[in-house]
């Protein structure tokens, strides 16, 4: 073998393990980090439970515990002043908070919108697709209010 063919062999063989290594590291569209669900499992048994005495006081306030984000939506304490959804955008898992002055939930990564009752307001802004959020059913027991899966 020529030394021109062996520098052509070599390159061609270094360039083929190269481009192989990329594909692998990149991944395919299944393996697209869209989890169905991330944050949003069920809580433990008996719920995830926040103090309205210290915590949620005021309308606009929101709290994430244990992967669940508590937003309080109008005054007084009961149930259906407050919302509860996972606190992790379903899209890539970027986290997510409450826009009071819009009123909806956003994602910190690619800005996907959310209702406080979970629905799709806006998909994200890099191209891909998002899916609605998991919501919490709420309880009241005297000033602490619970999600329950």
């Amino acid at each position: 073998m020529e030394r021109n063919e062996f520098i052509k062999s070599l390159g061609l063989g270094v360039a083929l393990v190269c481009t192989g290594s990329c594909f692998a590291g990149c991944g395919s569209k299944g393996d697209d980090p869209q989890p169905g669900n991330p944050g949003g499992g069920n809580p433990p048994a008996g719920g995830v439970s926040v103090n309205l005495s210290t915590q949620l006081l005021t309308v606009g306030a929101s709290l994430v515990v244990s992967g669940i984000l508590f937003i309080r939506t109008a005054a007084g304490n009961a149930t259906t002043s407050f919302a509860a959804t996972q606190a992790v955008c379903p899209h890539q898992g970027g986290s997510l908070g409450f826009i009071q002055a819009s009123n909806y939930i956003q994602c910190s990564l690619h800005s996907a919108r959310y209702s406080t009752g979970g629905t799709i307001l806006a998909q994200p802004n890099d191209g891909g697709t998002t899916t609605a959020l998991k919501v919490y059913t709420l309880t009241m027991n005297g000033d602490t209010l619970t999600a329950n899966g």
